[in-house]
């Protein structure tokens, strides 16, 4: 596909070199076919590996596939205008960037999409509603899709689902919805989300930990790299060399990240930000 589209370019520069009208030789067409991959092939972009060394000095936590060509790598900074053209379907702990006016239009933002009550399951996303911001009435996620089909959609839920869900279940359901926003609105530059890290004062600790959460998260990736979607490793920038989330950048409940954290989730977000060529990837 590279290969193809640079041909064309060239084809598209010597055309209007010598007049657009006119006729490319066989000759030029020959050595422009010629071109090998190699010399057509860019850099690979960098990858972050900013938690690799974490995941060595606690092995119980499932590491991150940084093979993976859904994993979104390292860009330029997009910016907040990059930021102003995402809308997030998520469950509380990325519902907060909204009553902290991280978001575009801040306390009159339509860029959350969640449950009435501010969060969501992920076991009930088939039937359940959630809150149309653009007229505050509930309706089912996809028709919320169907009606207003944002520019860029990013899935961020699973943290109400990886105490009870298995590997099966899990999945099958994000790919469910995945696959559904796929074919609703296919122009949406669509992204799946890591379940952030808590700490241990969480007090669903046990039932839900770093351990559960990592697992759940190569699932993620694992339906993200399956489905073509590029994947968000918003776990990294929270995470302490303890192997939990920063203490200074989660909330009291250690479930939920401050405004700090999710000013520092929103920092990575913009800095490994969608493109075409991750999309061209798959």
């Amino acid at each position: 596909m590279r290969k193809l589209t640079a041909a064309l370019s060239i084809l598209l520069v010597i055309s209007c070199l010598f007049g657009c009208s006119a006729d490319i030789s066989e000759e030029t067409t020959a050595e422009i076919e010629s071109i090998t991959e190699e010399q057509l092939t860019l850099p690979e972009p960098e990858i972050d590996r900013m938690g690799e060394e974490i995941y060595k000095a606690h092995p119980d936590l499932t590491p991150v596939d940084y093979s993976s060509p859904a994993l979104l790598p390292k860009s330029e900074d997009m910016g907040q205008e990059y930021i102003d053209k995402l809308t997030f379907i998520c469950d509380s702990p990325t519902y907060w960037m909204w009553p902290w006016g991280l978001l575009k239009d801040k306390e009159d933002s339509k860029s959350i999409w969640t449950g009435p009550e501010g969060t969501m399951t992920l076991a009930y996303q088939s039937t359940y509603c959630i809150l149309d911001p653009y007229d505050r009435v509930e309706k089912p996620i996809r028709q919320v899709v169907e009606e207003h089909k944002p520019e860029y959609l990013i899935i961020a839920v699973g943290i109400n689902g990886v105490s009870f869900m298995d590997e099966e279940e899990f999945k099958a359901d994000y790919r469910d919805l995945v696959s559904d926003i796929k074919e609703i609105s296919p122009e949406t530059k669509l992204m799946c989300q890591a379940i952030y890290p808590i700490t241990p004062a969480y007090w669903g600790w046990g039932d839900i930990t770093n351990v559960t959460i990592t697992r759940a998260n190569s699932w993620i990736l694992e339906v993200a790299e399956e489905q073509g979607v590029p994947y968000i490793d918003a776990f990294a920038p929270l995470l302490g060399e303890d192997g939990h989330a920063k203490e200074e950048l989660m909330g009291s409940d250690g479930l939920h990240p401050n405004k700090k954290g999710l000013e520092t989730v929103l920092q990575y977000i913009r800095t490994h930000a969608w493109s075409e060529a991750v999309a061209d990837r798959f």
